[in-house]
C-alpha cells in the first residue's frame, strides 16, 4: 500500500464515522457541526479520486453549515436568499464541471440537503439523508470511491436508527 492509499482508507473512515454519528445528536447544530467534520474528510477523498465537483460542493456544504450554524446560534431564522445563493453556488458549480449526467448527482443531493438544513427541526435532515445517502452511493460507485459507498449503506442505517429514537420528539 503506498501512501496516498492509506490517506484515503483512514480519511475515508473517519469521514463514514462522523457522517453517520451527526444524525444520532439530537440538537441541529451538532449534527451540522458534524457533518462539517465528514464533509472536510470527504473532500480529501475527492481530491485524492480526482473528484473534483464533489470537492467543490463539499467546500460548499462546508460553508454552508457553519453559517447556517451561526445564523441559527444568534436565534435568527436563516434567510430564503442564504439558502438560494448557496443553491445558485451549487449550480454554478455543476456547469464549471459538467462531466455527464453522474456529475450532477453531487448538485441533486446538495440542493436537497441544503433545503433541509434550511428547516430548524432536524427531523428534515434525517429523513434527506437516506435518499442523499442512496444518490451518493450511485456517485461513489461512479467516481470508484467504494469505502464510500459501504459507509453510505451505514449512514442509510444510521438515519434509520435516529428517525427511529427521536421519533417522539418529531
Amino acid at each position: 500500500m503506498n501512501f496516498i492509499t492509506i490517506i484515503y482508507f483512514i480519511v475515508s473512515i473517519l469521514s463514514i464515522f462522523l457522517y453517520i454519528m451527526s444524525v444520532q445528536f439530537r440538537k441541529k447544530e451538532h449534527i451540522l457541526l458534524t457533518q462539517v467534520g465528514a464533509s472536510v474528510c470527504y473532500l480529501i477523498v475527492y481530491v485524492i479520486k480526482g473528484a473534483w465537483s464533489g470537492v467543490c460542493v463539499e467546500i460548499l456544504e462546508e460553508l454552508k453549515n457553519i453559517i447556517f450554524v451561526k445564523i441559527e446560534k444568534n436565534k435568527n431564522k436563516i434567510p430564503l436568499y442564504v439558502l438560494m445563493i448557496f443553491i445558485l453556488l451549487l449550480i454554478s458549480v455543476s456547469i464549471i464541471f459538467y462531466d455527464g449526467i453522474p456529475s450532477l448527482l453531487p448538485l441533486l443531493i446538495n440542493i436537497l440537503l441544503f433545503v433541509s438544513t434550511y428547516f430548524k427541526n432536524p427531523k428534515y435532515i434525517r429523513y434527506t439523508m437516506i435518499i442523499a445517502a442512496i444518490l451518493w452511493g450511485i456517485y461513489n460507485i461512479y467516481v470508484g470511491a467504494y469505502i464510500i459507498f459501504i459507509g453510505n449503506i451505514l449512514e442509510i442505517v444510521s438515519a434509520v436508527i435516529s428517525i427511529k429514537r427521536y421519533k417522539k420528539e418529531l
